[in-house]
């Protein structure tokens, strides 16, 4: 079932043919051509913006 999903999802993103892949590695594929950088999955009106670190301030990558 992951596998017609993923069929699909592919068809309509891409308009082009479906690769004989699996489920998982048609989801891989289409992910990874993702542009993701606007997406923020920190939002919550419970969530004040000084509460929240981004693994850019962690200390221990600070220090290396």
């Amino acid at each position: 079932m992951i596998k017609q999903e993923a069929q699909a999802l592919w068809r309509e993103l891409r308009g082009e043919p479906v690769p004989d892949l699996s489920g998982e590695e048609l989801l891989a594929r289409l992910c990874r051509d993702l542009d993701v950088a606007d997406y923020d999955r920190v939002q919550s009106p419970f969530l004040r913006p000084s509460m929240i670190m981004r693994p850019e301030e962690w200390p221990e990558r600070r220090e290396g």
